[in-house]
């Protein structure tokens, strides 16, 4: 009973699990982009960049004129990606053109931006600052976010890539509003280890999953033979 409101505890009071994973199995293309519904709970997409010409598309379908849109980007604190900074963009109707001192011959040969479309692209310049996030005991870098009301009915489209061409993981947040909730605890363990594999942490992650487990069967052991 005390692990069952611990777990309670962390899913209430967490920022992993404020925000619901996204499958990124699939492509990310602007034709086949990886939809989202309900843009304003938080979700969360883990995945990579292969190269400079690569970009994740994330739809957000059937915003409405006035709607706080907002996203930010996480790197796994791994050392080969202390250096990586994917920009992070926003595709759609009503929108400005900012390009945060790229060059625009280059966003248009990487993005897809359609007739009467603005864009807005963010990168990261400042010292990234650094997250943990306690359930999952993982570690990443504070990148940049992006956060604007909606200037017209429509579909949007985030955008993730690399001009640098050193496309590798990212986390990328979206949304601002939790909506998990007691039903969602049988999913914990999945997203535990679906997460820490994602940052690189497999031997920590197998110990953990093992002690775990010899736990659990000496627990169920001894009530058995308790009760025999």
């Amino acid at each position: 009973m005390n692990l069952l409101i611990f777990l309670i505890f962390v899913l209430l009071s967490t920022e992993a699990f404020a925000h619901k994973p996204l499958d990124t199995s699939g492509p990310a293309t602007r034709n086949s982009p990886i939809v989202i519904e309900k843009h304003r709970i938080s979700w969360a997409a883990y995945n990579s960049l292969r190269d400079e010409k690569d970009v994740d598309y994330y739809k957000l379908s059937s915003v409405k004129k006035g709607e706080r849109i907002y996203a930010s980007i996480y790197i796994p604190r791994i050392k080969r990606l202390k250096d990586f900074n994917p920009v992070l963009g926003l595709i759609g109707p009503g929108l400005e053109r900012e390009l945060d001192g790229l060059n625009s011959e280059v966003v248009e040969d990487i993005l897809e931006i359609g007739t009467g479309e603005g864009v807005i692209l963010r990168k990261s310049e400042k010292k990234a600052r650094k997250f943990f996030e306690p359930f999952t005991q993982t570690n990443y870098w504070e990148k940049q976010h992006l956060e604007l009301l909606a200037p017209s009915d429509g579909e949007y489209y985030l955008v993730v890539f690399d001009p640098a061409g050193k496309g590798d993981k990212y986390l990328l947040s979206i949304g601002e509003e939790e909506s998990w909730g007691i039903k969602d605890l049988g999913k914990f363990p999945a997203i535990w280890w679906k997460v820490r594999i994602f940052v690189e942490k497999k031997i920590s992650t197998f110990i953990i999953a093992g002690l775990f487990l010899l736990g659990f069967f000496y627990l169920f052991y001894s009530t058995i033979k308790r009760f025999r």
